[in-house]
């Protein structure tokens, strides 16, 4: 009985003890209890997105939609007529005419084959023989003011202009609007050589613009300019189908 007394007695006092001091050394203390996050927020509802965009941001301007541009657009080259048919078909029929026409494409006049519907570039140097002179104004962005004041839509005549006093050039030969007393560019040297001839001997020429733009206008392709340059017989033949 006295034993059950006193382990009764030191139970008491350990567990007073412990009571009153804490945890005792050697254990880890529980580590405090971290508040909860709250909970995020989600932007409110309106209705679906379009309503959210009517009601939030109406009085923004509208966007301009994107748009391709020559250098970036796709280009399909199954519009064009491929060089194995060059040989063939780019020749003067019976007649002595090229078997071609002009038609409009992407706000230019292309040249057409007749017979597949095809186009031709502007750089084909097979069009000579048949004496058609096609080429892409170069320094343009040079005379960037007369390039806005001429008529140089498509379908519109120019002006060729030998300069046999050029100093980069003893066959430069410049492009201008047909009433414009300033030149919107050249054409280029490997262009100019055989086009100087044929101004040089006073043979009947005639010459439009294929792609340009209005007077104070441009179009999508900017200062980009195309001449063709021809006898007046020619040109009119290539416009068989769509007269000037």
């Amino acid at each position: 009985m006295e034993v059950f007394f006193v382990l009764l007695v030191v139970f008491l006092v350990v567990f007073l003890y412990f009571l009153f001091t804490g945890t005792p050394k050697g254990t880890k203390p529980r580590p405090p209890t971290q508040p909860s996050a709250p909970p995020k927020r989600s932007a409110p509802s309106n209705g679906g997105g379009a309503g959210y965009v009517r009601k939030n941001l109406a009085h923004l301007p509208p966007q301009r939609s994107a748009r391709a541009t020559p250098e970036k657009a796709s280009i399909d080259p199954s519009i064009y007529l491929h060089s194995d048919k060059w040989d063939e078909l780019l020749v003067p029929d019976d007649q002595g005419m090229p078997n071609l026409y002009l038609q409009r494409h992407s706000d230019e006049l292309w040249l057409t084959e007749a017979t597949t519907g095809l186009l031709v570039n502007v750089g084909n140097r097979r069009l000579r023989r048949m004496g058609i002179w096609t080429v892409k104004v170069r320094g343009v962005n040079y005379h960037e003011a007369a390039v806005r004041r001429g008529a140089f839509q498509p379908g519109a005549p120019v002006r060729l202009l030998r300069e046999p006093g050029n100093e980069y050039d003893k066959n430069a030969v410049a492009v201008y609007a047909a009433e414009a007393d300033e030149q919107c560019g050249y054409f280029n040297k490997a262009m100019a050589a055989g086009m100087a001839k044929v101004i040089d001997s006073g043979a009947p020429l005639h010459a439009i613009s294929l792609a340009g733009g209005s007077p104070g206008a441009l179009t999508e392709h900017g200062l980009n300019i195309k001449v063709l340059a021809a006898s007046p017989e020619i040109v009119a033949h290539l416009f068989r189908r769509r007269p000037i």
